[in-house]
């Protein structure tokens, strides 16, 4: 069997490194408990080795017992919050910039509220619809929509958009909508004419130019 103060060395070391253990293994208090039994075990064969031969040697090892375990514990919890182990082994909140990023998520999916789209899978309640060209994550208001119908978004849920069945009236009224807006960007006719007549003009004047102002000599 070991001398005691080797014994009380080596538990001391054995506690406080199950200590750290504990703080990142979840065992269910299991670790903490063999820490304990390891750290009273070397407190007691400390005080029979040293308590009566070597009161100094007593009084170090006691100096390590009693500022080991607070300086284990917060050195431990320093790691787990600034580190990259700690990453890999705490669950942590987003951070800032995922919370902003989320909440322009958000508003990007809110600006669509309003507008159609056509589902690409059948809603029962989630799918996924496509408006403006993009597909996303939906679900119905309630009422199983079938793969192709036009839908209308009326909210946001989470990270998804909340779809309806879009009526005649406000399919009727976006297709308006669309065609007095291409309408805007077609030319009228007198642009038109306008238009081909700069182009006669600029063929007219290219042809002018070409006109020689000498005669060529003929052999």
């Amino acid at each position: 069997m070991p001398d005691a103060g080797v014994l009380a060395t080596i538990l001391l070391i054995v506690g406080l490194f199950l200590l750290a253990l504990e703080l990142m293994i979840p065992s269910f208090g299991m670790i903490g408990i063999l820490a304990a039994v390891c750290l009273v075990v070397s407190a007691w064969s400390a005080w029979s080795a040293w308590w009566m031969e070597s009161p100094g040697l007593f009084w170090t090892y006691a100096s390590f017992w009693v500022l080991g375990i607070p300086s284990v514990m917060g050195g431990m919890l320093f790691l787990l919050q600034n580190t990259a182990l700690g990453d890999h082994i705490v669950l942590r909140g987003p951070g800032e910039d995922q919370k902003v990023s989320k909440q322009n998520a958000r508003s990007g999916l809110e600006a669509l509220i309003g507008q159609l789209g056509t589902a690409t899978s059948m809603l029962c309640p989630g799918g996924m619809v496509n408006i403006n060209d993009e597909r996303f994550h939906a679900e119905s208001s309630g009422v199983v929509l079938d793969a192709k119908s036009t839908v209308e978004v009326i909210a946001v849920r989470g990270n998804r958009l909340v779809v309806k069945a879009a009526s005649e009236a406000t399919i009727a009224a976006a297709t308006a909508a669309a065609a007095d807006q291409e309408s805007k960007h077609e030319p009228t006719r007198a642009q038109a004419e306008a238009a081909e007549s700069m182009v006669a003009q600029a063929g007219s004047d290219v042809g002018e130019t070409a006109i020689l102002d000498f005669e060529i000599p003929e052999d």
